[in-house]
C-alpha cells in the first residue's frame, strides 16, 4: 500500500479498508502454520517461540484494531463487525493459551 499519495484521514480509512482483511488474514495463517510446531525443549527456545507467538496475535489484534477503525463512525454494528467477531474470540482464544502456557 503506497502511502505517499495518503494526504487525509478518509483516503488512509478507505485505502486500509481495502488492505487489512487480506493482511490479517495473511497475520492469521502465519501465526497458526508456526505455533502449530514443536516449541523447543530447552528454556530460551521455548520463551522464543512463545514470544513469536505472542507478538503474531498482538499483531493480529492490533491490525483487526484498524480495521474496526476504517468502519463507518454512524454504524454501531455493521455486517462487517459480526463477520469479525471470530476474529476477536480467535484473539482472546490465542491469548487465554499464552497464558496458560507461562503459566506450566
Amino acid at each position: 500500500m503506497p502511502t505517499k499519495k495518503i494526504k487525509n484521514l478518509k483516503t488512509l480509512k478507505d485505502k486500509l479498508k481495502k488492505y487489512l482483511p487480506q493482511k490479517i488474514s495473511e497475520v492469521i495463517t502465519s501465526y497458526e502454520n508456526f505455533s502449530e510446531k514443536q516449541a523447543p525443549d530447552d528454556a530460551k527456545g521455548f520463551s522464543a517461540h512463545h514470544s513469536a507467538c505472542k507478538a503474531a496475535v498482538v499483531h493480529a489484534e492490533t491490525l483487526l484494531k484498524l480495521a474496526r477503525w476504517t468502519e463507518d463512525e454512524n454504524l454501531e454494528t455493521s455486517a462487517s463487525t459480526k463477520q469479525d467477531d471470530w476474529l476477536v474470540d480467535w484473539l482472546n482464544e490465542a491469548k487465554q493459551e499464552e497464558e496458560e502456557d507461562a503459566e506450566n
